[in-house]
């Protein structure tokens, strides 16, 4: 498996074997953070979805998840 250097938690870890989401969210997912925060989003996910009580499926609550995605994970553009 290869490395990257995670911008959430600055250690070097595993990569994530393929985009977890689609389009560039995925790629920029894949290409900057590790297994081990992609866990912990997940996580964090659920319980942001329960308290905010939000629809993935629908398009606006979709995006605000993925707002506090990037936020959480300290994502930035390629």
């Amino acid at each position: 498996m290869s490395q990257v250097t995670c911008v959430k938690c600055g250690r070097v870890g595993d990569r994530l074997a393929s985009p977890p989401l689609g389009g560039q969210l995925g790629g920029l997912v894949q290409a900057q953070i590790c297994v081990e925060c992609w866990k912990e989003w997940l996580a964090m996910s659920i319980r942001i979805v329960n308290h905010y009580g939000l629809q993935p499926s629908d398009p606006a609550d979709r995006k605000q998840i993925h707002a506090f995605m990037r936020d959480f994970l300290n994502l930035r553009e390629a």
